[in-house]
């Protein structure tokens, strides 16, 4: 057996990867569906993660962009994955209809993905009370994109507010360019305004802006962002961000992956699996 390996090694040979996939039924290939947001820094490192820890598992990602039903049952039916993994939302029907045809699908709930969000809010919220804002706009950006998260995240910030008797002001819609986020600045009133920004694209939109129009940050603009990007590391001021543990998602998503386990996480639990969300201080809140 030793001298069959060596013998082929030497040829350059590789197993038939139609072959194997004949044979078991199923490839080693997991299909990651990325939903149509904007591919930043946070999706971006998810997916490297990923692709990583499947490598170790001796497992392909392959990723593709969400589309049609048809489409998706193509792929299915012309590489048998291992897994899919379901960063864009699939219907009941759809996600059954896979695993009637013994494919493994992996991913969060939409429940989940909401509870997320909102708690990203909250944070932002908490945080800028905890440094002494005590009115408060959420900044979110108009690209039908980030519809997805971005009603989730103001919902928390909105609903932190309220309970804590914050001053809630009206929030605010922008598109990335510096014209808008300075007609955004320029609504704002007088005194202490506490900016919690859908991400740090944003959250760098409006700090130009502020400083711009010759606003102090922090001081009369508290800013915060969310993803603990370069953008925000780098940035001068550097921006008060939400990071999130990427890394720990991962390796429970890869998990299930290899074990064939549902990835379900219960109401009781939500808070625990939430638990790697983080306020990372910068200087646009001051430290």
């Amino acid at each position: 057996m030793a001298r069959v390996r060596e013998t082929a090694q030497s040829m350059g040979y590789r197993p038939s990867l139609a072959g194997r996939t004949l044979a078991r039924g199923r490839s080693d290939i997991v299909i990651t569906l990325i939903p149509d947001i904007t591919f930043g820094p946070p999706v971006r490192e998810f997916v490297d993660l990923l692709t990583e820890g499947l490598a170790k598992s001796g497992l392909t990602n392959l990723l593709r962009l969400s589309s049609s039903e048809q489409t998706l049952q193509d792929a299915i039916v012309g590489l048998r994955p291992h897994a899919i993994v379901a960063m864009a939302h699939l219907s009941p029907e759809e996600a059954s209809r896979l695993k009637d045809q013994g494919i493994q699908v992996v991913g969060q709930s939409p429940a989940v993905q909401i509870a997320a969000d909102r708690a990203i809010g909250r944070l932002q919220a908490e945080h800028l009370q905890a440094k002494g804002y005590s009115r408060i706009v959420a900044v979110l950006p108009r690209s039908k994109r980030e519809q997805i998260n971005a009603p989730h995240r103001e919902a928390g910030v909105l609903e932190y507010s309220r309970l804590h008797n914050l001053d809630v002001l009206p929030t605010l819609k922008i598109d990335l360019n510096s014209e808008e986020a300075v007609r955004a600045v320029r609504t704002l009133p007088a005194g202490r305004v506490g900016l919690a920004c859908y991400n740090d694209e944003v959250a760098l939109a409006m700090l130009g802006a502020a400083r711009h129009v010759g606003l102090s940050v922090p001081g009369a603009v508290g800013v915060i962002g969310v993803d603990n990007s370069v953008i925000a590391r780098a940035s001068t001021p550097t921006i008060t961000s939400v990071n999130m543990n990427l890394d720990l998602n991962v390796r429970e998503l890869i998990s299930h992956i290899v074990s064939g386990q549902d990835l379900q996480v219960p109401d009781g639990e939500l808070d625990e699996y939430l638990r790697g969300l983080e306020v990372v201080p910068g200087d646009t809140t001051g430290r």
